[in-house]
C-alpha cells in the first residue's frame, strides 16, 4: 500500500518548511517542492501558503491533511495486522507506560505475554503522562496503559482499575490522632488543613499524580506555604518517613516500595478521591487480538 503523496504533504504541514520535510522524507528539496506543486496543479488549489518563512495550510490543505492522517492511520493498521495473517500471530505492537509503574508491571506483564506470542515484536515506549498521550494522538504509539487525567475525544478508553489517592504522612505525626475512623472504608479520614504548616513534598506538574494532588488541593482549598517538588514517588515517601513533610500517592504505589518504616495514609477532602488507570488507543482503531489480549493479561495482573 502505498501512500507517498499523503505522507509527504502530512510531513510537509508537520514541519512548515521544505527543506526540513526533505530531509525528513529523505529526498531532495527540489524533488518536494516540484511534487508539491504538481499537486497543487492537478488539485486547482493551493495546499499551502507561505507566513514569512514558514508554510501552513490552506483551508482546503487542512481537509487534505486530515482524510490524508485517516488513511495513514489505516495503513499502519493493515501493514501491522498483515504479517500476523500471513504467518499467524506475528505483529508489531508500540506500547506506552508511565515510567514509574513500568519497572513493576512490564516484566511480567511481557513475559506472560510473549509466552503466548513470541512473534509479536513489543516496541515500549516510557515517559509521563502528557509525553505518551501525545505520542499516542501523533500514531508513535498504538496502546497506552496510563493513570486517566481526563478524556480526550480523539481516543477511546478500557478501565483496567480505579484507586483512591492518598496522604501520607510522617510515622507518629501529632496530627494524625486527629483522623477519624469511617466504617467500611479501609483507611481513616483526616482533615489536609492540619498540615498547612508542613512542607508538601509533590511530584512536577505534567506528571499525573500530581495532576490528582492539584484537584484535591483545589477541592479542599489548600494552599501549600511550603512546596518541595521531586520527580519520583519513592523520594518523595521516603522523604515523608523521615519526617521532612507530607506527600500523596496513588494506593498501588504502596506495595511498590520495600520502606524499613511505612508513612500512615489517610483518605482526605469530602469525597474519595480516585484516579483511574486505563488502556488508550486511538478512537476508531481495530486492535488486534494480540493488543486484547495483552490488556486482559494486565487486567488480571492488577
Amino acid at each position: 500500500m502505498n501512500l507517498k503523496e499523503q505522507q509527504y504533504i502530512c510531513t510537509l504541514a508537520d514541519m512548515g518548511n521544505m527543506t526540513k520535510a526533505a530531509n525528513q522524507l529523505g529526498i531532495s528539496q527540489p524533488a518536494l517542492s516540484l511534487y508539491v506543486s504538481n499537486l497543487e496543479k492537478s488539485l486547482g488549489v493551493k495546499l499551502f501558503e507561505r507566513m514569512g518563512k514558514r508554510l501552513v495550510l490552506t483551508y482546503v490543505g487542512e481537509l487534505y491533511t486530515e482524510k490524508a492522517r485517516q488513511m495513514l492511520t489505516l495503513k499502519d493498521l493493515f501493514d501491522a495486522e498483515l504479517p500476523g495473517i500471513i504467518e499467524g500471530y506475528k505483529g508489531r505492537l508500540r506500547l506506552g507506560m508511565q515510567s514509574f509503574r513500568s519497572p513493576h508491571i512490564i516484566p511480567t506483564l511481557l513475559k506472560k505475554f510473549q509466552n503466548k506470542y513470541p512473534n509479536v515484536e513489543i516496541v515500549l515506549r516510557e515517559g509521563n503522562y502528557r509525553f505518551l498521550e501525545g505520542l499516542l494522538l501523533d500514531n508513535q504509539i498504538d496502546l497506552l496503559f496510563c493513570n486517566c487525567l481526563s478524556y480526550n475525544k480523539n481516543l477511546q478508553y478500557i478501565s483496567l482499575r480505579r484507586e483512591p489517592v492518598l496522604l501520607a504522612t510522617p510515622p507518629g505525626h501529632p496530627n494524625n490522632s486527629h483522623s477519624q475512623r469511617v466504617t467500611g472504608s479501609k483507611y481513616p479520614w483526616i482533615d489536609l488543613h492540619l498540615f498547612l504548616n508542613e512542607q508538601f513534598i509533590l511530584q512536577y506538574e505534567g506528571q499525573s499524580l500530581r495532576s490528582s494532588v492539584d484537584q484535591i488541593l483545589q477541592d479542599t482549598g489548600v494552599k501549600p506555604a511550603k512546596l518541595l517538588c521531586v520527580r519520583s514517588i519513592g523520594t518523595s515517601l521516603r522523604m515523608t518517613v523521615e519526617g521532612m513533610g507530607i506527600s500523596f500517592c496513588n494506593e498501588s504505589y504502596i506495595s511498590y516500595f520495600n520502606l524499613d518504616k511505612k508513612p500512615e495514609f489517610f483518605y482526605v477532602g469530602n469525597h474519595i478521591h480516585t484516579t483511574e488507570f486505563v488502556a488508550a488507543y486511538s478512537k476508531g482503531r481495530n486492535l488486534p487480538g494480540y493488543a486484547t489480549y495483552l490488556i486482559e493479561l494486565l487486567r488480571d495482573i492488577l
